[in-house]
């Protein structure tokens, strides 16, 4: 039996055709989701689940993986007149489940889409409009249609009011107008789904986002043109004329002074160093030196009073203090334990710690800053003092931003993921966590999920290890800069 088009496929397939045919083809080739993207889809579900209960009468269809069992469960349900959730039905080859059927009126129906981002997007037109489709081709009257979205300005204290956390927005307009080319687009993508690989090209249409991302651009070097900074359109140029190399750039070529500075790097496979422009820097830094890094996870429900959807709530930092120059660094850390707000004992250990002078040495210090900030507007007795601090603060990530000194292998970026192992050599490999994303995801995994114990012990061993990476990192930068900088 031919397959049917579900509402994720067709989406995917308006992103790329080529990764609809491997989704139906070869799904032994795409790489698996990993467990970040796996955290936000939780996130996702967890927002669904909570827009349930503001509709308490509804029913919930069990779910099983035949769209044609789903259809028959889920026609059956309509009689009832109930709020209906995940109903799925098919029409012709193309099966949808529902976030939230309404029923209005004698026989209407109003379609609710839950979504886990704060805002209005393109693509959830074009989802909703596909659903409309399948619904209205299955016989159901859709009245209108609307989008159910986080409301960031929400703020939680006490129980979690949902009516609150979700606002509601009417699309109709928008899905009737997006609908009139569902059917054309669905008959496009299942006649590519039965076809042959389609001949597609990696080109501007492509996301990073991409599941075949890896696999449609492997052609590319790593010292490639898309590396330059600001430089997507003269990339693709150079693609189109077969050229891929940074060093093969002609130099008739129109460029800025970074990217010069990246074509200089890659020819001449040394690094560029603007001595002056990092003594300067250097000079910023002032005894002792606070080498500050947090980890932060920024859930979709808000968890904590006091906080809002999707706030950056720092739960871990590292700090590495040198009192004088030659000093050897001494480290502290804070990994917060249990399910409780973990910012007043973060910005009691943190006052305590840095003290009342010195430079707070952080990368993309305004990210530490704001963390610092919103912690400290929920607990006003830390207000005072992390308005003092603000002026102590130092970016590191500045000379690398500004090109002072940029290595080839850092491939175009001045995060402290690719500068550290340029510059000093040290990196994070080997680590079982080795990312922000991943950090967040694990301790979200292992304080709100049902880890057990020893994996627990193991999770918080693999973060401290992670985020001391991260404060050792810049010491070593710092110290590598002075040396260079003589």
């Amino acid at each position: 039996m031919a397959p049917f088009l579900s509402k994720s496929k067709y989406m995917i397939g308006l992103q790329c055709l080529k990764l609809l045919w491997y989704m139906y083809n070869r799904k032994d080739q795409i790489p698996p989701h990993t467990p970040e993207d796996l955290e936000v889809m939780k996130q996702g579900r967890i927002v669904g689940e909570h827009a349930q209960l503001l509709f308490p009468d509804g029913i919930k269809i069990e779910f099983e993986f035949s769209p044609i069992n789903m259809n028959k469960k889920s026609v059956e349900a309509l009689a009832k007149r109930k709020p209906l959730f995940e109903a799925g039905f098919t029409f012709n080859r193309a099966y949808a489940l529902a976030d939230i059927l309404l029923p209005v009126g004698k026989d209407e129906w109003d379609l609710i889409e839950v979504k886990s981002s704060a805002s209005l997007k393109e693509d959830h037109i074009k989802d909703i409009a596909f659903q409309k489709y399948v619904y209205s081709g299955r016989g159901l009257k859709i009245r209108n249609c609307y989008l159910m979205h986080i409301d960031k300005s929400y703020e939680r204290n006490g129980p979690l009011e949902v009516e609150k956390l979700l606002k509601k927005r009417d699309v109709t307009e928008e899905v009737n107008e997006e609908i009139r080319s569902v059917e054309e687009n669905i008959a496009r993508m299942l006649q590519t789904m039965a076809g042959p690989e389609p001949d597609l090209k990696a080109g501007e249409h492509c996301s990073q986002y991409c599941l075949l991302y890896g696999l449609c651009w492997d052609f590319l070097p790593p010292d490639n043109v898309f590396v330059l900074r600001s430089g997507k359109k003269i990339a693709f140029d150079m693609l189109d004329q077969g050229i891929l190399r940074l060093k093969d750039i002609p130099d008739y070529i129109e460029l800025n002074q970074k990217q010069s500075i990246q074509v200089q790097a890659a020819r001449s496979n040394k690094p560029f160093i603007d001595k002056k422009a990092i003594r300067e820097f250097l000079e910023t830094l002032e005894y002792p030196i606070f080498y500050l890094d947090f980890e932060t996870m920024a859930p979709a429900i808000p968890i904590y009073n006091k906080t809002h959807p999707y706030q950056d709530i720092p739960f871990q930092f590292s700090l590495y203090v040198v009192e004088k120059e030659g000093a050897k660094a001494a480290s502290h850390s804070y990994l917060a334990d249990g399910k409780s707000d973990p910012r007043p004992e973060l910005l009691k250990r943190l006052e305590k710690l840095l003290g009342q002078s010195g430079s707070i040495v952080a990368y993309n210090a305004q990210y530490e800053m704001k963390c610092l900030a919103s912690s400290a507007a929920a607990y006003p007795e830390f207000a005072d003092w992390a308005e003092n601090i603000k002026d102590r603060f130092v970016d590191l990530l500045a000379p690398f931003r500004a090109f002072s000194y940029y290595h080839p292998e850092q491939g175009g970026s001045a995060s402290l993921k690719d500068v550290l192992p340029a510059l000093t050599g040290s990196g994070y490999e080997g680590m079982d966590i080795a990312d922000g994303r991943r950090a967040s995801s694990e301790y979200l995994r292992i304080t709100f999920g049902d880890a057990q114990d020893g994996e627990k012990a193991q999770v918080r061993k693999a973060l401290l290890e992670y985020c001391g990476q991260d404060t050792r990192g810049m010491v070593e930068i710092v110290e590598k800069l002075a040396e260079i900088a003589k």
